[in-house]
């Protein structure tokens, strides 16, 4: 269906149906065709599939209360999806609303509330044992993240109500039941993944994160190099994340594809990507008390921004660890022929 089907289907549909449930969407999504061999189709079908339910699943629960726990699974699986339409857009035919940057403004908005959630779960939970004289500066910021909040939640129920969102989620639909994909899908998928898989990992390799060291002349305070850093490279480190994200949530796909060791990649990928977003969460957060108490947050709340330092550096001693392994060449090589050479032929 092109867009301008989908537009029209849009216009003539009660936008106000509620969600469908995944029962129905198992009934009525088309089944994969049997197919002789195995094709990249049988492994992005699914993972679509499975995302869209995720997706409208959690609809109903983010739009009616703003579950907290619903508002970060449904963006999770946007971003996933996202990683899949870029990674699996040359072997795919769809609609530019169920594009790259439709989806990546949904989960911005959702994104903003998730923000703001896990400075509010911070908060609280530092404000337990926090020195008294402190506690009313983090109360104030308290105060201001469930006012921010609130508006952010407002404008992810007109999100919902908005044309955009729909045309998305019927074009994904849609999809789904009439799957269209360009000739490259009929390719037996050992001819095909390494070349894909490796098309995500060695731009990450070349990313400048890997060889990016404190200061060796802070070497006495530790902690304070790595604050340093993170302060004058932290883009950095955040688009290295964003990089590494993107081959985790392929990777994820075709476990079964590889040997054991493939899964040991797997597992780095996972971690750095953890690392780095704990270390996003101190610098959001010291970008928002900042906002909220002016450029003397540090010593309004000394305590907060002693923790802040000290998970990173703890943060940062595991990502060290991974930075070094990565650097050896015998390591890098070995992923890669590993992806080339590890297929496992289809039965």
């Amino acid at each position: 269906m092109d867009e301008n089907s989908i537009f029209a289907a849009v216009e003539t549909t009660d936008l106000s149906t509620p969600t469908l449930s995944e029962d129905y969407i198992n009934q009525t999504l088309s089944p994969m065709p049997d197919r002789s061999i195995t094709t990249l189709a049988d492994y992005i079908y699914p993972a679509l599939q499975k995302q869209y339910i995720a997706i409208i699943t959690h609809e109903t629960d983010v739009s009616a209360n703003g579950d907290v726990e619903a508002i970060h699974q449904m963006r999770v699986s946007l971003r996933r999806l996202r990683s899949m339409i870029r990674a699996f857009g040359p072997m795919l035919d769809v609609p530019k609303v169920m594009g790259d940057k439709p989806i990546g403004k949904i989960a911005k908005i959702l994104g903003k509330v998730r923000d703001l959630d896990v400075l509010q779960d911070t908060c609280k939970t530092d404000r337990v044992d926090l020195p008294t004289a402190e506690r009313s500066y983090l109360d104030e910021s308290i105060s201001t993240i469930v006012k921010r909040r609130r508006k952010a939640m407002f404008k992810v129920g007109s999100m919902f109500d908005e044309k955009e969102y729909q045309y998305f989620k019927l074009a994904l639909n849609n999809w789904l039941n009439h799957p269209q994909y360009t000739q490259t899908i009929d390719v037996p998928i050992e001819l095909i993944l390494p070349s894909l898989l490796l098309s995500l990992v060695e731009p990450l390799f070349l990313h400048s994160g890997w060889w990016i060291d404190t200061n060796s002349e802070e070497s006495d305070n530790p902690a304070a190099a790595v604050d340093r850093l993170l302060d004058e490279r932290g883009t950095i480190f955040h688009q290295l994340r964003k990089q590494v994200k993107g081959v985790r949530y392929l990777m994820e796909l075709f476990p079964d594809r590889y040997s054991a060791e493939y899964d040991n990649y797997l597992q780095d990928f996972k971690q750095i990507h953890k690392l780095f977003g704990n270390i996003q969460d101190g610098i959001v957060l010291d970008n928002f008390l900042q906002r909220v108490l002016g450029k003397r947050a540090a010593t309004k709340l000394p305590t907060i921004y002693d923790r802040i330092a000290q998970d990173n550096y703890l943060n940062w001693q595991q990502w060290e660890v991974i930075q070094h392994r990565y650097r050896s060449l015998s390591v890098r090589q070995e992923l890669q022929l590993l992806l080339i050479r590890g297929t496992i032929q289809s039965s």
